[in-house]
């Protein structure tokens, strides 16, 4: 069945499409904070699911992760870097926050009272908190911040011309609304956020690429583990109990990978009971979190900041991947594994 030709056309001033954590802090960043927003009009979301960070919850269920990676004052809200300690804190969820394992001795980048300290005297800010307790927080973020959530796949983006603000061109996103995937519709706005995250291929390697296509049955060996979001298969325990019989009985794993993603998955199946072997084609690297301490401690991230914003845009990608080092492995997780 063609798509349908798009309905009239909302308009709006700016438009965000995606809805993972980038996307609110976006939103929040725009019409959150000091009441001093720089927009004036609605703010729309184009994103598949129900509501923020939907896709990422699911992988955090997937693969049965209860803790994040980033301190409680790395989160979504835009201007109030103590914000999620705070929630903590208001909703008497202080026990979700747990000590972070830096070896070395780093200050947070924002300034911290008295109560937003443990019963030791270690800050709040620095701790870890709880898949639960971080969902719970955004859920309360996205009910304060005003938008209007559409449902839905962007398929096309392009110039609209004329109008849309200052007189410059505006933007017009087409998107298939969710549940009707052959009714397009159009949204204007004088500006456009792409939040969609990494895109691209999955990477796999040449051997298993043929058997891939197997997979999408409960009989094929192979899986990659965004399967488990784009076919909703539900966790990569249960997953892996379907695809080996589903007798309950240890099944032989074999994990590829070796940032954090391939941690969690062969800890998953390892505490599931499985025979599980872990393949990565260099050494398993391990840090705290994803980037050097460096960049979220006060005394030296301002520098890093400005560095990397006197890049020109076309060297910023690669300034990223630079930092990042290609993936890495928390130590309390390598000394599970």
């Amino acid at each position: 069945m063609a798509p349908q030709a798009p309905r009239a056309v909302l308009r709006c001033s700016v438009v965000i499409v995606g809805g993972g954590p980038h996307a609110l802090a976006a939103l929040a960043a725009l019409v959150g904070g000091d009441g001093k927003s720089p927009v004036r009009g609605t703010v729309a979301v184009i994103d598949p699911g129900s509501h923020f960070l939907d896709a990422w919850y699911g992988r955090f269920r997937a693969l049965e992760i209860d803790r994040l990676r980033s301190p409680a004052y790395v989160h979504p809200s835009a201007f109030e870097p103590t914000a999620l300690v705070e929630f903590a804190i208001r909703e008497g969820r202080t026990a979700e926050l747990e000590a972070a394992p830096v070896a070395v001795q780093w200050m947070p980048t924002t300034d911290h009272r008295p109560e937003h300290a443990d019963s030791s005297g270690a800050s709040l800010l620095k701790a870890l908190p709880s898949s639960a307790l971080f969902r719970d927080f955004c859920a309360s973020l996205e009910a304060e911040l005003p938008h209007k959530w559409l449902r839905g796949t962007a398929t096309r983006v392009a110039r609209a011309g004329g109008g849309g603000g200052g007189g410059g061109s505006s933007f017009r996103v087409q998107y298939s609304a969710a549940g009707e995937p052959h009714e397009l519709r159009e949204v204007e706005a004088a500006a456009l956020i792409l939040a969609t995250g990494p895109v691209g291929a999955w990477s796999i390697p040449p051997p298993f690429a043929p058997l891939l296509s197997a997979a999408s049955s409960a009989c094929g060996r192979v899986l990659h583990s965004e399967q488990l979001l784009t076919q909703g298969r539900g966790t990569l325990r249960e997953e892996v109990a379907r695809r080996s019989g589903g007798d309950g009985g240890p099944a032989s794993v074999l994990v590829i990978g070796g940032g954090i993603s391939a941690a969690q998955a062969a800890l998953t199946a390892s505490r599931a009971g499985h025979r599980v072997v872990l393949r990565s084609r260099r050494p398993l690297q391990s840090r705290p979190f994803d980037i050097a301490v460096g960049w979220l401690d006060v005394r030296h991230a301002d520098r890093l900041r400005f560095e990397y914003l006197c890049l020109p845009p076309t060297r910023r990608l690669q300034a990223i991947r630079d930092a990042t080092a290609g993936g890495s492995v928390p130590a309390p997780y390598l000394e599970e594994l």
